[in-house]
């Protein structure tokens, strides 16, 4: 089947968003921001039921996949190896379709075979990216929204099949302006500012140029379902990687968790609102190490699945918010898509008319996380920019997260990751 899919100068903003979708973006200079909190859409049991029927499990299975093994290809990065590191494997996923969404012949072979999706035609991944879509922002006691738009340099005239792709899968609101002038790196950034409240407040500090840029906007805020008492909170130490230790603020809360235990690990679900969505956390024991930790989940991440018992846990959790910018191309290289970064062989003639050569030059990834006593906030932003040319113990469990650890915010009824990373220094 043919791919219908990106142009040049083409960059993908995925973020966590926090403000009401479908707001007019107007021209020039950008007006004073009102944020206003999103209203949480429900479904009712009968209709959650229905869209999980047309959910494909392979594509929720296949982004959890690859986001797994970004972070593994980004960890071997020495930029990031004392640090923090936390993606959205979501965004970046829903940030890639939408360039793939232009691509044809080899590039996108190598991008599908990436992403999971060989053998796939573009209508059954666009519609299951829209329905993935819309069991995530429907209930579940958590906002969660996404929002898309494309913004194209005057004169850009995009073919028909690529508009209609976006808009009917991913909700793309498209705007013509021109990406030299700063008046349209005002309004981009505006709108990146609404859409994550605040969390990403820019993403251009100069005109991006090229032909377009395509934007897609998602927000999640999830309150625990038990929330941590504030007067509780303590300073304890948290023991870095490399055995020294910093003071950091631990949360501590005694109840009934989801809880399964290894060898060398201990893994407990945190639920947000009404336990749809929780907060997996994934810590190494004393005698292992956050790195073998890591090369069991890149081996194997199903072990973390299933298998769950209802404890009565002890839990000590740090309160922390982690900020992070990550370069992609290289690490995207390496997991086998290269073709699009090549001015030579990149073939993204299903975006818009005219024949112009385009390629990938740029992607860029932003990460905000944010944990307290109350719940978690989190946003992300990825950028591509495109050129021319049982029964509780009777003792409880204790977990204290006083070590570097993995976690990872999952939707329980797909099991999709929408983030995951390893906490180094809270």
């Amino acid at each position: 089947m043919r791919k219908r899919k990106v142009l040049t100068g083409l960059c993908l903003l995925m973020g966590l968003t926090a403000c009401a979708q479908g707001s007019e973006i107007q021209s020039g200079e950008p007006q004073a921001i009102v944020h206003k909190q999103p209203k949480v859409k429900e479904l009712s049991a009968q209709e959650r039921k229905e869209v999980l029927t047309k959910i494909d499990t392979g594509m929720v299975e296949a982004q959890n996949d690859f986001g797994l093994r970004l972070h593994q290809a980004l960890s071997n990065s020495p930029e990031y190896k004392s640090g923090n590191l936390i993606i959205s494997p979501y965004s970046i996923t829903q940030a890639l379709a939408l360039a793939y969404n232009g691509t044809a012949g080899d590039t996108a072979a190598e991008m599908s075979d990436m992403l999971g999706w060989k053998g796939m035609n573009d209508a059954d991944i666009n519609e299951g990216n829209r329905q993935l879509r819309s069991l995530l922002e429907n209930g579940g006691g958590v906002v969660l929204n996404v929002a898309n738009s494309v913004w194209h340099q005057q004169g850009l005239e995009m073919k028909k099949a690529y508009v209609e792709a976006v808009k009917d899968g991913y909700g793309v609101e498209v705007r013509e302006t021109d990406l030299k002038q700063d008046e349209a790196m005002n309004a981009i950034n505006q709108w990146v500012n609404d859409k994550t409240s605040g969390k990403i407040p820019t993403i251009y500090d100069e005109p991006p140029g090229g032909v377009a840029v395509l934007i897609n906007a998602i927000y999640f805020k999830g309150g625990w379902m038990d929330e941590f008492d504030p007067a509780n909170t303590i300073d304890e130490e948290f023991t870095l990687s490399d055995g020294t230790t910093q003071k950091v603020p631990m949360m501590k809360r005694e109840g009934q968790y989801s809880y399964k235990e290894g060898e060398s690990w201990q893994a407990i679900r945190i639920p947000y609102g009404d336990g749809r969505m929780y907060m997996l956390v994934i810590l190494p024991k004393e005698s292992s190490s956050i790195d073998e930790l890591q090369q069991q989940l890149w081996k194997e991440a199903s072990v973390w699945k299933d298998d769950y018992s209802y404890e009565t846990v002890r839990l000590g959790l740090p309160k922390f918010k982690a900020e992070q910018s990550f370069e992609l191309p290289d690490a995207l290289k390496d997991l086998g898509m290269v073709k699009a970064f090549d001015a030579a062989e990149a073939d993204f003639s299903e975006m818009a008319v005219g024949g112009e050569k385009f390629w990938i030059d740029k992607v860029k990834h932003k990460t905000v996380v944010d944990v307290s006593e109350k719940g978690t906030v989190a946003a992300a932003i990825t950028a591509v920019g495109i050129v021319s040319g049982a029964s509780p113990p009777a003792d409880p469990i204790v977990m204290n997260v006083d070590r570097p650890f993995f976690f990872a915010i999952e939707d329980r009824d797909t099991g999709a990751w929408l983030f995951m990373g390893s906490v180094l220094r809270p």
